[in-house]
């Protein structure tokens, strides 16, 4: 199999999202596209990528094919993508190789890994928020908020949503007045909290989206989706924090 992907950099924003999370990770290869699920070891937080076959520049696939990768050593070795950089990737039966064309052409070869396929039940939750946030502002509140350990989402009304420290003193608030939500919906005034290292590691993300989805509630898991600018998607889900 083969695809050519646009944007090396973006592909890259994904890898170490991914690599934040799992050591290891199954690329899956069909007719409609590449699919990407991951689990991480805590069994805290899920991700699930999808992007079709047709936001990619070329993608050549017979029948399924799965993909076994060793996030580390292919991040690791990988140099620092450039915006106008297209990327390549190659695979049979016992290896992938990976082509960065910019300026220069640089080619990587590996090995193929066994990685189990993670099973994910469907995800059928009835989430009382729902938010369309401008994602440069989301990840702006996040970042006010490093290292507080914990992250308290709060929506009292259809027009605000509150990130606070749990332990008090930071707080940044994302508004309609303000423009930094385009659309919410708030069936039930909801509050939860959730941890601020695992909602840091998929803020690369934001460099590949214009608006993230921000869907939550009392006790519920942290849904965050990025519909990704070259096509397709990635949704990210996080239990709530005991």
């Amino acid at each position: 199999m083969e695809f050519e992907y646009p944007s090396a950099k973006a592909f890259s924003a994904i890898l170490d999202v991914l690599g934040s999370l799992v050591d290891d990770v199954l690329f899956n290869f069909s007719s409609e596209g590449l699919t990407i699920k991951a689990l991480d070891p805590a069994k805290v937080a899920l991700i699930i990528i999808n992007i079709p076959s047709d936001a990619f520049l070329s993608y050549k696939v017979e029948g399924e094919v799965s993909v076994g990768i060793n996030l580390a050593s292919l991040i690791k070795s990988l140099p620092t993508m450039k915006k106008m950089d297209k990327l390549v990737f190659r695979a049979n039966e016992e290896f992938y190789e990976v082509l960065i064309e910019g300026v220069t052409t640089k080619k990587y070869r590996f090995r193929s890994i066994e990685v189990s396929a993670t099973e994910v039940p469907e995800i059928n939750i009835d989430f009382k928020v729902k938010a369309l946030v401008i994602a440069s502002a989301f990840k702006s509140a996040i970042k006010d908020l490093k290292g507080v350990e914990s992250i308290v989402f709060e929506a009292p009304n259809d027009q605000d949503l509150y990130l606070k420290a749990a332990g008090g003193g930071v707080q940044a608030k994302l508004s309609k007045v303000a423009g930094s939500i385009l659309e919410m919906e708030v069936k039930e005034p909801s509050r939860c909290v959730y941890d601020e290292d695992y909602i840091n590691r998929i803020l690369k993300l934001v460099g590949v989206t214009e608006n993230i989805e921000v869907r939550f509630g009392n006790e519920l898991p942290l849904n965050l989706y990025f519909a990704l600018v070259g096509g397709g998607s990635a949704e990210y889900l996080l239990a709530p924090k005991a």
